[in-house]
């Protein structure tokens, strides 16, 4: 095996040799394109010639003339008066119109019979039940017939839910003959029916499941609600006495019959929202065009006078007029050259600045790219605000008024301060702040609310390292906004109500323009190449709740985790991988440890280990599923997918060798038939069982960390410190690992392997450096009570004691 690896190694360094040339040739050509892009005056002239293009394209290609700012219910700056004749048809107009007839129309009710076929059929259900019980009771006497009768009729209502006294329908039948009830019942029935027909209503509206006939409620002189032979529900109680009254000359049977029908009076008039709706939109679809024409020389908005939404229509009607009058071109149209010509000036200007002010910036190009990107970004936001504010999905103008506060003018000033500098970003402010003044009517108000805001945004992102930062840097922008537009605003005579709008607005754009930049930051690290560190530096935070658990469940392997950082982060400086990559790995690693962390040796206390009751295989299944949890929970905690990677590949495919070395001791005793121990040619234990699931490492920073892991275990079992017994036990880690093939996936070379031995070598030898061991000092010898130590605690002074 080790003659194996000796001429593996021989033959990597043989195509090393022979492939490192083609290598370095490559590397030197890559270097040099690299160079030649970030360094070359034409390319850097031809990033700004696109760049400019670009600005004028996003900015006011298409643009279409603001005029002055008016605003809903707030005053008019100034006079406007119309330079043409021109007519339009009227909206608001129209819709003042539709509201009178949504007053005008009366609403719509529908009539229903079920309320009156219920009833019916119960009187039939009556009858029957009276002629049933006569049949069967009548000849047992009047006594057990009127029992009979009263049950009978008691069932009867309880199955039709009706407010009747059963005792009302047997008195009803004592009085009165068969074929007289009968007569009366079918009477009642019909002035009932007759009353339906008329329509009851009540007070409250309902909608009705099944609409059988329209009614169309009046209003009369005195503004009481009326329909068409229509009564309310008590009014048809009245109305049903009185004809009960006529059917039958005694009033103590006209009585009874109407304690039985006046259960069967229900409402049967109910609003029909629907059939309202429809007779106010044929009411509407009636109405004619309302077109409204003006001649030059009118005024359409008079000074100081509230905006109302009919002006604010007729200045856009005028400006659509206006706008067909004019030159269709998109490019030669006075807006569009005039905006041309105040942008080419503004960029001529900062490129000569770039070129004699910033010559020291690094990486010019690339910060030029940058930089500009981000300008375009920001500025199609704003432009895809401006177009939507246009467009006729809102047609509010006190939102429409909103919309210069809603754009994030602090987007590419925050994030050019991040990913560049502040000097850039502060010229990034103020190529977005001109062009958004520029294209809102070269509003100075609104150029120096947009550069506050970018320049504080600017100066708040500089030098962050948390990626809250970033947001706090987008609520300092919003504010500075807010409080210049505040400022502006009241100055202008606008109201405190629009004012705390404005504010408000300014504010909570701000915060989304700091959440923005969050989301973008990561898009332009990937794009331009370019590593910040900040997601990183958050992870070494030892309050994250990972961390924080392993510190009061898993002190043992928390303090292992520290060490691994150590001994990785050293070594990943001496090759020019990622330290801090290494140390916020080191500290997750083993986080899959805290699922069960008194099976792990550095966490067991007072001699107590489970694995004394496991077999190997058993105990190897545990230790190897430290892996599996370890990736579960670090996908819980959203941590990043690099993490995941290295917690997978930190033990690669190696061998847990103590539990093998123990099954194979047991293996090799534990055949009790056998009166003779086993050969070691025949002891069979599946290696297979012990080895890590795996991935083996990948990469050059989870290498070092899978190195790393095991050395500083191993370190523990070191009786003696020294630096011979030191490199012994690196030499042997490295060898049997390397033999075992644990790096036939990483890009790690031997020169680079010789680096990361010696950085472990000399982290190893500091961190298990010895100390010198104090004499006991005699407690009636010490007089200064300051002077004394606990036997064998070093003071301050035997930390830098030699090894």
């Amino acid at each position: 095996m080790a003659a194996h690896f000796k001429n593996l190694r021989l033959r990597k360094r043989k195509d090393s040799g022979n492939a490192g040339r083609k290598d370095k040739s490559r590397d030197t050509d890559t270097s040099a394109a690299s160079h030649f892009f970030e360094t070359s005056s034409w390319i850097e002239s031809g990033l700004f010639i696109l760049f400019s293009l670009l600005v004028v394209i996003i900015a006011f290609l298409g643009e279409e003339p603001k005029g002055p700012r008016i605003i809903l219910n707030q005053a008019a700056p100034s006079r406007i008066v119309a330079e043409f004749p021109f007519s339009y048809e009227s909206k608001v107009e129209a819709e003042a119109k539709a509201a009178s007839i949504r007053a005008q129309v009366p609403p719509v009710f529908q009539r229903s019979f079920e309320p009156y076929d219920k009833f019916r059929n119960f009187i039939g259900d009556l009858n029957s039940s009276i002629a049933r019980t006569q049949i069967n009771f009548e000849s047992k006497g009047e006594e057990v017939f009127s029992e009979e009768l009263g049950k009978t009729a008691a069932e009867v209502i309880e199955r039709s839910k009706l407010d009747i006294e059963a005792e009302t329908i047997t008195r009803l039948t004592a009085k009165t003959r068969p074929k007289e009830r009968s007569a009366l019942m079918n009477d009642a029935l019909s002035v009932l029916k007759s009353i339906y027909e008329d329509g009851i209503y009540s007070a409250a509206r309902a909608e009705a499941s099944k609409p059988q006939v329209t009614v169309i409620q009046l209003v009369d002189e005195a503004g009481r609600a009326n329909l068409p032979n229509a009564r309310s529900i008590d009014e048809a109680r009245i109305s049903l006495r009185v004809r009960l009254n006529a059917l039958s000359g005694d009033s103590e049977t006209a009585r009874l019959l109407f304690e039985i029908f006046s259960a069967g009076l229900q409402p049967n008039l109910f609003y029909s929202e629907s059939g309202t709706q429809r007779a106010i939109d044929r009411a509407i679809a009636e109405l004619k065009p309302q077109t409204i024409s003006f001649s030059e020389g009118d005024t359409l908005v008079e000074p100081g006078k509230p905006v109302t939404d009919a002006d604010l229509e007729r200045l856009n009607a005028y400006r659509t007029a206006e706008l067909k009058l004019g030159s269709r071109s998109l490019i030669f149209n006075e807006l569009f050259l005039g905006r041309l010509i105040l942008t080419v000036l503004m960029l001529v200007a900062i490129y000569i600045y770039l070129r004699q002010g910033m010559q020291d910036l690094r990486k010019r190009n690339r910060a030029i790219a940058i930089t500009a990107v981000s300008i375009l970004l920001n500025l199609l936001l704003i432009r895809l605000i401006i177009m939507i504010g246009d467009s006729e999905l809102i047609n509010s103008g006190t939102t429409k008024s909103m919309l210069p506060f809603i754009a994030p003018y602090a987007l590419a000033p925050i994030l050019v301060a991040v990913l560049v500098g502040s000097a850039p970003a502060v010229l990034s402010t103020l190529i977005i702040s001109v062009i958004f003044g520029i294209i809102h009517g070269n509003s100075i108000d609104f150029l120096l609310i947009a550069f506050l805001s970018g320049v504080v945004g600017t100066f708040a992102a500089s030098n962050i390292r948390k990626r809250s930062q970033l947001v706090r840097a987008g609520l300092l922008a919003g504010a500075s906004a807010a409080i210049a537009g505040a400022a502006i605003a009241l100055l202008n005579g606008f109201s405190a109500g629009l004012v705390g709008q404005q504010t408000l607005i300014a504010l909570i754009v701000g915060g989304i323009t700091g959440v923005l930049a969050v989301g973008v930051l990561p898009i332009f690290e990937q794009v331009f190449k370019i590593t910040t560190e900040i997601t990183l530096l958050e992870l070494t935070d030892f309050n994250h709740p990972l961390l924080r658990r392993m510190q009061m469940e898993a002190p043992g392997t928390y303090h292992h985790s520290l060490m691994v950082a150590n001994l990785s982060e050293n070594a990943a400086a001496e090759i020019g991988a990622s330290p801090l990559l290494c140390r916020v790995c080191s500290f997750f690693h083993d986080i899959g440890k805290l699922v069960k962390p008194e099976y792990f040796v550095e966490n067991q206390r007072d001699g107590v280990n489970p694995h004394d009751e496991k077999n190997p295989s058993m105990s190897a299944l545990v230790i190897k599923a430290h892996v599996k949890e370890g990736v579960e929970m670090a996908r819980k905690f959203k941590l990043p997918r690099v993490i995941v990677d290295v917690i997978r590949q930190h033990h690669g495919t190696s061998l847990i060798q103590y539990f093998y070395y123990q099954a194979q001791q047991r293996e090799k005793k534990g055949d009790t038939k056998s009166p003779l121990p086993k050969k070691p040619e025949d002891i069979r234990v599946d290696e297979s069982t012990y080895r890590y699931d795996g991935p083996r490492p990948a990469f050059k920073e989870s290498a070092i960390i899978f190195f790393a892991d095991g050395i500083e275990a191993a370190s523990r079992s070191l009786k003696k410190v020294t630096q011979p017994n030191v490199e012994e036990l690196i030499d042997k880690m490295f060898q049997s690992r390397i033999e075992d093939g644990q790096l036939d996936e990483c890009p790690l070379t031997f020169q680079e392997l010789d680096k990361i031995r010696k950085s472990f070598i000399y982290t190893l030898l500091n961190m298990l450096h010895a100390r010198i061991e104090y004499p006991k000092e005699e407690p009636e010898k010490t007089t200064n009570k300051e002077e004394k130590t606990e036997p064998n605690e070093p003071s301050q002074s035997g930390d830098q004691q030699p090894v």
